[in-house]
């Protein structure tokens, strides 16, 4: 007789297959989140061609955004104290 300590039973066997399949996710996972920020990459900079366009005519036809309008003064008036 031999002296052999059983082994424990694995509760997860994971077979080769499963691995590929994992493997093939996760490179689907990292492709999706790389083409994701490739995607907000430009569209901020799509955002930032835009701006600069809008700028551009907005010179050519010397189109200046308003100014605040300063606050009328009122002449010869002064508080009164008593």
């Amino acid at each position: 007789m031999t002296d052999r300590k059983p082994q424990p039973m694995p509760l997860t066997k994971i077979t080769g297959q499963g691995l590929y399949a994992i493997a093939a996710l996760v490179g689907m996972l990292w492709g999706c989140l790389l083409l994701d920020r490739l995607t907000v990459s430009r569209a901020r900079a799509d955002g930032y061609q835009a701006l600069s366009q809008i700028r551009t005519l907005q010179l050519k036809k010397r189109i200046a955004p308003a100014a605040v309008p300063k606050r009328p003064s009122r002449p010869g008036t002064r508080p009164v104290l008593g």
